[in-house]
């Protein structure tokens, strides 16, 4: 949307089309808008838009992943971590495809071991199992094998 806020601007100062797109690439980078999104920007503008935003898109609207529904989903599965997908989504009463959304895109949780669990580790959490692989390799090392010798 900022880039879309920089377009208009070059419109209303009479910047012309190019010179624009170069602008947007110093500032933005890579993230930069493609050629051919900006000049459908620059040419909306130029005819009179004002809104910065995108219009309302046809189709159905999703009613599944509603604040309600992403609440609903945490509650029941910090209650009972062993539930599936498919157990939750028939509760709930909303597609499996829905479900499996909150879970991964809303609340940042995935399956490990039958079990959800957040994905994100904070930095104790990750040094605590960095520290018991180092010492789980130093007792594997130490340990003397009959058949194959030391590791």
């Amino acid at each position: 949307m900022d880039q879309r806020i920089c377009i208009k601007f070059c419109v209303k100062n009479k910047i012309k089309c190019a010179d624009a797109f170069r602008m947007l690439a110093v500032a933005y980078g890579e993230a930069t808008l493609d050629r051919s999104n900006v000049y459908r920007w620059y040419k909306m503008f130029s005819e009179g838009r004002e809104d910065v935003n995108d219009e309302e898109r046809a189709g159905r609207p999703s009613t599944s992943t509603t604040d309600e529904n992403i609440d609903e989903v945490k509650k029941i599965v910090l209650a009972n971590r062993r539930i599936t997908v498919r157990e939750v989504a028939e509760d709930l009463n909303i597609s499996i495809g829905s479900c499996h959304s909150i879970f991964t895109n809303d609340l940042g949780m995935r399956r490990v071991a039958a079990k959800f669990v957040p994905k994100l580790l904070n930095f104790d959490q990750k040094q605590h199992r960095i520290n018991i692989a180092k010492e789980l390799l130093d007792s594997a090392a130490a340990t003397v094998f009959p058949r194959f010798g030391p590791l």
